[in-house]
């Protein structure tokens, strides 16, 4: 349990890294922010098989842990229900800037909780 925790940790912050950089690139270079949206895609889909790997492991975390765990998946299955929903029956022209905003900044937040819970586990063992 702990090399696997350990070796998610290492490879989660491999790819927080890059990500994180380009984001901050991308408020003073604005056509960088499609390489931040590449690195999240990959990020997430890490995210989301490292939640996966880590339910291996459920019975070993602290209820603390636990609860995180359910935010967490209750999260991103909330944000991508609503993201079907708004994308399903949006019929504007593109200019709704807010709404951009917000589906993009959903997911910075998730991983950026998701690597402190893999960090918390880390600490744990």
């Amino acid at each position: 349990m702990e090399n696997a925790i350990k070796i998610t940790n290492w490879i989660n912050r491999l790819i927080m890294l890059p990500f994180i950089l380009v984001l901050l690139i991308s408020i003073m270079k604005n056509e960088t922010f499609v390489y931040a949206l590449y690195i999240a895609f990959v990020l997430g889909a890490y995210q989301l098989v490292s939640f996966l790997i880590s339910l291996i492991f459920l019975k070993r975390y602290k209820l603390k842990r636990k609860k995180e765990f359910l935010i967490y998946i209750s999260s991103v299955v909330l944000y991508f229900l609503i993201g079907y929903i708004i994308f399903s029956n949006y019929k504007g022209n593109g200019q709704n800037i807010p709404l951009m905003i917000l589906l993009v900044s959903v997911p910075i937040l998730l991983s950026i909780f998701w690597t402190y819970i893999l960090e918390s586990i880390k600490n744990e063992l």
